[in-house]
């Protein structure tokens, strides 16, 4: 007998058969489903679907944790887009063939991690090289795996580049457009502002609790805020929160509101029984705040978008708002809306250049050609809206834009076109000024800008 023992009975295969070839699934490290995730929307992104589109599109199937995940990835990803794929650039022996881009933004999403977060870095490497399969470009697992160990054993850093462009991942246009406003130290600050993670603030609805008392509920629930001396209603968490865990969040006494828009319905000074117009109203969130500040506003809520409109009607429910809402395009006609206005807000569509570290798709889906077309919507919102105006009544124009041609020059304009509008001074910051345009990180707020006029 043999000295190999075998167990069981043993059956010889026929000389003639053939092995059938063995098609094993590859293994899938933990984590590689968020890691193509990621990598599918920021490729989305740069194939110009906003984030709005693509996070809900490529997370439907994961966890609440895995898609604040995956959020975070390519938020962060798109904050330093240029600087991580000039970085991945240099690790590439040879370009990525366009029809396989998914490959590229994996990379640059993993360079991300590892330079960004605490992820440890054979985690992200693994998890990473696993997601290949998952965005069916499994014949480049070898490349992945090849450009992140080469990127740490060169001791995982940036490649910077002198050009501010690179550097801050902002698109050359934009850049210009800022740099004929603002100085040069300005311009670096803005870029560098609308890089960063976003605080979260807090609007108190103070017609149901006050500021204070809030803060004491906060603090109850062990959660770090502060509140605002430039703003009464607004407070300001240390640490981001899910809204399930805010105290009476349910119950509508609390919304969700950066302290640049909590800013724009103070304005328009209002008193209780006027009748307001809010021209551009979804998310709802200024709609809300002016019926909060007086009582029994006859307030008509406006927007062009029947969906967000849906969705402005849901948040104001929470609060237990009920304005009229109006599908209309403000840029059109608002003659479908009978009789004139105490006041008006028109917080005008725009460029959204203040709000870039919420919206970090905003610096590569926006082109220089939109702002022109953006210019005469608004010009067209303002005009419609004024005829709508009272005598004595006030208008305020607000966006969260930091381009002069859709702010001051747009007011400047308006004042031409209309000689019976005449700009109404309000204070800021403890000044009077006609208009205010605040910079994204004043106040660590979103960039934005405000004036009003008054009709004679």
């Amino acid at each position: 007998m043999s000295d190999i023992q075998r167990k069981g009975p043993y059956k010889s295969r026929p000389s003639n058969t053939k092995r059938k070839p063995s098609f094993s699934k590859p293994v899938i490290a933990s984590g590689s489903q968020s890691r193509a995730a990621a990598a599918l929307c920021v490729n989305a992104v740069e194939e110009g679907n906003s984030l709005s589109t693509a996070l809900p599109m490529y997370t439907k199937d994961l966890d609440d944790r895995d898609r604040a995940f995956v959020q975070e990835i390519v938020y962060g990803t798109l904050r330093h887009k240029r600087l991580l794929s000039t970085t991945a650039s240099e690790l590439l022996d040879r370009g990525i063939n366009q029809r396989f881009n998914q490959v590229r933004t994996l990379i640059i999403c993993a360079l991300y991690q590892i330079i960004f977060t605490r992820s440890p870095a054979h985690a992200v490497v693994a998890a990473t090289v696993g997601a290949c399969d998952l965005i069916k470009c499994r014949k480049f697992t070898g490349v992945v795996n090849a450009v992140l160990r080469r990127f740490l054993r060169e001791g995982a850093h940036l490649v910077h580049s002198s050009d501010p462009c690179v550097e801050h991942s902002f698109p050359k246009w934009l850049f210009d457009e800022l740099s004929s406003t603002y100085t040069e130290d300005e311009v670096l600050e803005i870029m560098k502002n609308s890089n960063v993670h976003p605080p979260m603030y807090l609007r108190v609805e103070n017609s149901k609790i006050s500021t204070e008392d809030y803060l004491k509920s906060l603090e109850k629930k062990e959660i770090g805020a502060s509140a605002v001396e430039q703003c009464p209603s607004a407070v300001l968490l240390d640490e981001p929160e899910h809204v399930s865990r805010l105290p009476y969040f349910e119950q509508g006494y609390v919304a969700v509101q950066d302290i640049s828009a909590q800013m724009a319905a103070p304005l328009l000074d209002l008193k209780d029984g006027m009748r307001v117009l809010d021209t551009c109203a979804a998310p709802g969130g200024k709609s809300a705040h002016i019926l909060d500040l007086a009582k029994d506003i006859d307030l008509i809520s406006c927007d062009i978008d029947e969906k967000r409109l849906e969705e402005t009607r849901r948040g104001l429910s929470r609060l237990n708002r009920n304005p009229v809402l109006k599908q209309i395009d403000a840029s059109e006609s608002l003659n479908g809306i009978e009789g004139e206005f105490d006041r008006i807000l028109v917080d005008a569509p725009c460029s959204g250049t203040g709000v870039i570290r919420r919206h970090p798709d905003i610096k590569w889906l926006r082109r220089q050609k939109d702002i022109e077309k953006l210019v005469q919507t608004q010009e067209k919102i303002l005009d419609n809206a004024f005829a709508k105006l009272k005598k004595g009544g006030i208008l305020v124009y607000t966006t969260c834009s930091i381009l002069k041609r859709e702010n001051i020059e747009q007011v400047r304009s308006f004042l031409n076109r209309h000689t019976d509008a005449k700009l109404l001074p309000f204070i800021m910051n403890g000044n009077e000024v006609e208009s205010y345009q605040r910079l994204p990180g004043e106040l660590n707020a979103d960039g934005f800008f405000y004036t009003r006029f008054i009709k004679e």
